[in-house]
């Protein structure tokens, strides 16, 4: 179980960005990556068409999880929207969190406009809140490896 879940603003935008358009409905997606760092987002249709629950359409997932194997990555998580609710995963969420080894992002927003997300692991109705790292890639400095200089 990883302890963190690193996203750039970009693809948090990206995910509000969805979320917005999926309303007054939950909106629902993939998240693909390696070792709890995000490198794609891979929105998707709520077949639910509904605002207090979602399933991620067939034909949607079935794309996102062959562009995650194309592009060697890993589903690491699973994001969807509570618009009028909190960032809590609800009992239908928990009952229904069938990827184990997925964290679950959750965005609502804290009036009408302002979004934010939290993200949990959902294991055999254990619910573990895991911490999301927002950071912005225009600032990121890596460290050279000591090794090649």
């Amino acid at each position: 179980m990883r302890l963190s879940l690193t996203i750039t603003e970009s693809q948090a935008n990206s995910m509000i960005a969805h979320a917005e358009h999926g309303l007054p409905n939950e909106a629902c997606g993939l998240l693909g990556g390696k070792s709890g760092y995000v490198s794609t987002v891979y929105p998707g249709t709520n077949a639910e068409h509904s605002p207090i629950r979602y399933l991620l359409d067939p034909i949607d997932q079935f794309n996102a999880m062959k562009m995650i194997d194309q592009n060697g990555e890993d589903l690491i998580g699973i994001f969807h929207s509570h618009p009028k609710g909190v960032a809590i995963p609800s009992e239908i969420d928990i009952t229904q969190a069938y990827y184990p080894k997925a964290t679950y992002v959750i965005l609502a927003r804290h009036n009408k406009k302002d979004w934010y997300m939290r993200a949990y692991y959902l294991v055999e109705g254990q619910i573990n809140e895991v911490r999301i790292r927002r950071i912005n890639t225009q600032h990121t400095i890596l460290k050279r490896d000591k090794r090649t200089n």
